[in-house]
C-alpha cells in the first residue's frame, strides 16, 4: 500500500463544495483572470476538500473540474518569480510558496483517492488506478517544475513522494497503462512511466543554467520522447548511452552514478539518443528545426545548442559530462557588473578623462583649511560597490563553482557579469554566472564561466554629430586583451545594448582613440563583448 502521508478528514469539516456540481457552480464565481485571489481561494478550497470525508468517486470528479483553472491560474502566478533575479525577493518568494502549496493541495487530493483503492469497493475507483497515479505524479513533476523555473533546489521528500507514487503504479502494475493527458485535450494519452520520466528528465536538463523558455522548449519536446522511454531493474543493453539509474527508496533525481539494490531502476533512453543524434545531424546541415517537430519557435542554433546540451546531460558518462575539476576549497572576493568591476581593477574611482574641472568656492575653501578638496561625491559612489565573499569549491579550466560564504542582500542574474579574486591570486578573473541555485535554506551556489584575459579599465563614449552636440561623457567599460592560445580576439566588455553593426566609440586608455565595433561574440544580461578595428 502506498504511504499517502495523508491529512485525516471529517464529516464535519466545512468546505465551498462537496460535490462535483457544486464545484462546477463555484468555479463560476471565480474570476480566473484575476490570477492571485483566484489562486489563493482555489488553494484555501483544495485544502478544506482534503480534510473534509468525502466518496473517492466524488473527490475524483471534483479535481478534474478543477485541473484546467488549476493549471491556468498556477502557470500564471508562476509568471511572476520566473526567470527572477536570485535569491528571490520576499513577494516573489511568497507567490513561489503559494504556487508550490497549491500543487501539493492538488496532489493530496489524488492520493486521497489511491488511498481508497485498497478499501472494499474501491470507492468506485476500481478501474482508475492508473489515471490517478498518473494525475498525482503529475502533480509532483508541475511542483518540481515551479522550483526549477525559480532555481530552487528541491527538497528530498518531494523526490521520495514521487518515487513511492511511481513504485506503487509499477507494484500494481499500473506504470505503462495508457490514461487521458492532463494538460492536452483530445485523444492525446499518456501514461504513468511517461509522466514520471518526464519529471526525471526535465531535473537532469541543466535547468539551474537555462531560462524558463529554454525549461518549457525541453518539457515540450520530452512529451514525445517519454514515449520511447522505458524504466526496468536491468541496465539496458545499449551500450552507446550511459546508464541512467534512480533509487526509488531514495530523495534524489536520476543519476549516471554506479548506484544498485532492489529498489534501483533503469531508464533506457536508446530511442532517445538516436533521436537527439539525428536531428542534431539534421540541424547541422540546415535542417529547419520545425520539419523535425522541435516547433517553429526555436532558432536551428539555438535547438542545436539545446539538444547537444541533452544528448550531454542524459546520454554521457559522468567523467565526460563534467570534464577534469579540481577541489581545493578557498575563498574569493566578487563583484558584480561593469562599474564596480571597473573600479576594483583599476583601483581608482571613475572620471572623465582629460577634463580639467574647475573648482567651487567650497573646494577652493577646503583646500585653503585642509590641504585637500573633499571628495564625498566620489566616496558616496565607491560605497555603492562592495566585494563580496564566497567560496570556491572547485574549479576547472573553464570556470568556478562557487558557494556564498556571508549573507548579502545582493541579487544575482545568470549571464551577469562578474570579477573575482581568489584569496591566492593579486588580480581580478572575469567572467559570468552561468547557473544559480538557492538551497532550502536561501543560501546561493553559482558556477562561472571564465572569459580569457585579464580586464582592463578603459572609458567610452559615442561619436558622431549628435553626440559631441549633446556634450557626451565617457561612462566605464572594460578592455579585454587577444589570447592567441585561444583564439580569442581582443574585445571591449560594453554595457548592454552599446553595440550597433560599425559603430565608431571612442576609447579612451592612455589617450583617446576611436574604435569601429565590429560584431558582438557574447552577449549577458547586463554585457556586451563585442570586437572592434580601429579607425584609420
Amino acid at each position: 500500500m502506498l504511504n499517502a502521508d495523508l491529512p485525516a478528514t471529517s464529516r464535519d469539516a466545512v468546505t465551498e463544495f462537496q460535490d462535483a456540481a457544486s464545484c462546477a457552480t463555484w468555479l463560476q464565481t471565480l474570476p480566473l483572470i484575476n490570477v492571485g485571489p483566484s489562486q489563493n481561494r482555489i488553494l484555501g478550497a483544495l485544502e478544506e476538500l482534503n480534510a473534509f470525508e468525502l466518496a473517492a468517486n466524488e473527490r475524483l470528479k471534483i479535481l478534474e473540474i478543477l485541473r484546467e483553472p488549476v493549471a491556468f491560474v498556477q502557470a500564471e502566478h508562476a509568471k511572476k518569480f520566473s526567470g527572477k533575479a536570485v535569491p528571490l525577493a520576499r513577494q516573489e518568494r511568497d507567490i513561489f510558496h503559494a504556487v508550490s502549496a497549491l500543487w501539493d493541495a492538488f496532489g493530496i487530493g489524488y492520493r486521497h483517492c489511491i488511498q481508497a483503492l485498497d478499501k472494499p469497493g474501491a470507492g468506485g475507483l476500481s478501474n482508475q488506478g492508473a489515471l490517478l497515479v498518473q494525475r498525482a505524479i503529475w502533480c509532483e513533476g508541475q511542483k518540481l517544475s515551479e522550483h526549477f523555473k525559480a532555481y530552487q533546489d528541491v527538497h528530498a521528500e518531494d523526490w521520495t513522494r514521487l518515487h513511492r507514487l511511481y513504485a506503487f503504479a509499477e507494484e500494481r502494475g499500473f506504470d505503462d497503462q495508457s490514461v487521458s493527458h492532463p494538460q492536452f485535450k483530445g485523444d492525446v494519452e499518456t501514461t504513468p512511466t511517461e509522466t514520471y520520466a518526464h519529471a526525471l528528465l526535465l531535473q537532469l536538463a541543466n535547468p539551474q543554467e537555462q531560462t524558463p523558455r529554454q525549461q518549457t522548449i525541453v518539457a515540450r519536446w520530452l512529451e514525445r520522447w517519454v514515449r520511447t522511454v522505458s524504466i526496468s531493474a536491468e541496465v539496458p543493453a545499449d551500450t552507446e548511452v550511459a546508464p541512467l539509474a534512480v533509487d526509488l527508496a531514495g530523495g534524489a533525481g536520476a543519476t549516471h552514478d554506479a548506484i544498485r539494490g532492489e529498489s534501483v531502476r533503469f531508464l533506457n533512453l536508446a530511442d532517445v539518443s538516436r533521436s537527439m543524434k539525428k536531428r542534431i545531424g539534421l540541424l547541422r546541415s540546415g535542417g529547419a528545426p520545425e520539419s523535425m517537430g522541435l516547433g517553429s519557435d526555436v532558432p536551428a542554433a539555438m535547438a542545436a545548442g539545446m539538444l547537444a546540451m541533452l544528448y550531454h546531460e542524459w546520454c554521457e558518462n559522468k567523467a565526460a559530462r563534467n570534464g577534469a575539476r579540481r577541489t581545493n576549497p578557498k575563498t574569493a572576493e566578487l563583484c558584480c557588473g561593469i562599474a564596480a568591476i571597473h573600479y576594483f581593477v583599476t583601483g581608482t574611482p571613475f572620471r572623465q578623462p582629460g577634463v580639467a574641472t574647475e573648482l567651487t568656492q567650497q573646494q577652493r575653501n577646503e583646500i585653503e583649511t585642509f590641504g585637500r578638496a573633499s571628495t564625498r561625491h566620489e566616496e558616496a559612489i565607491v560605497q555603492a560597490f562592495k566585494l563580496e565573499s564566497w567560496t570556491i569549491a572547485d574549479e576547472s579550466l573553464a570556470g568556478f563553482r562557487l558557494e556564498q560564504a556571508e549573507t548579502s542582500d545582493s541579487r544575482y542574474n545568470h549571464h551577469q557579469l562578474v570579477a573575482l579574486r581568489p584569496s591566492d591570486a593579486k588580480v581580478f578573473i572575469f567572467g559570468e554566472f552561468r547557473w544559480l541555485a538557492v538551497s532550502e535554506t536561501y543560501s546561493l551556489r553559482a558556477g562561472v564561466r571564465l572569459l580569457p584575459g585579464v580586464p582592463r579599465g578603459v572609458a567610452v563614449r559615442s561619436t558622431g554629430l549628435n553626440a559631441v552636440a549633446a556634450g557626451e561623457k565617457y561612462i566605464p567599460a572594460l578592455a579585454l586583451p587577444a589570447v592567441a592560445a585561444l583564439r580569442s580576439p581582443a574585445t571591449l566588455v560594453l554595457p548592454a545594448g552599446w553595440f550597433r553593426p560599425k559603430r565608431v566609440v571612442e576609447v579612451f586608455s592612455d589617450k583617446p582613440e576611436q574604435l569601429l565595433l565590429t560584431g558582438v561574440i557574447e552577449r549577458g544580461s547586463d554585457y556586451e563583448r563585442c570586437t572592434y578595428d580601429a579607425v584609420q
